[in-house]
């Protein structure tokens, strides 16, 4: 049985988390601007790299919850949705993986 809500929260989680990581990437460019100036350039790749986890987490999200929508694998994609939210620490994510298992219990 799919979980349309489970399915939905998803989605709006992982996009959130890949619209973050994409701003994180976006700011952490600016900081590298700056922080060459100073000879620290290298200090501003850590948020590229944050940012490139954080839209990766999104996009696995977003299949995650494509997943959700399948009744064939419902239990799979709420768990991949449950572990991708709770790695980026989105709470949409996290609920819509667990609305995604209670509907495969059913």
């Amino acid at each position: 049985m799919e979980s349309k809500i489970g399915f939905i929260l998803a989605l709006i989680g992982g996009i959130l988390t890949a619209i973050c990581g994409l701003t994180w990437m976006l700011g952490a460019g600016i900081l590298i601007a700056f922080f060459v100036t100073l000879g620290l350039g290298w200090f501003g790749g850590f948020g590229i790299i944050g940012g490139i986890l954080y839209l990766v987490f999104g996009v696995l999200s977003i299949v995650a919850a494509t997943m959700i929508k399948n009744p064939e694998k419902v239990k799979t994609g709420g768990i991949l949705a449950l572990i991708f939210g709770v790695l980026s620490g989105n709470i949409l994510t996290i609920i819509g993986g667990i609305l995604g298992l209670i509907a495969a219990g059913k």
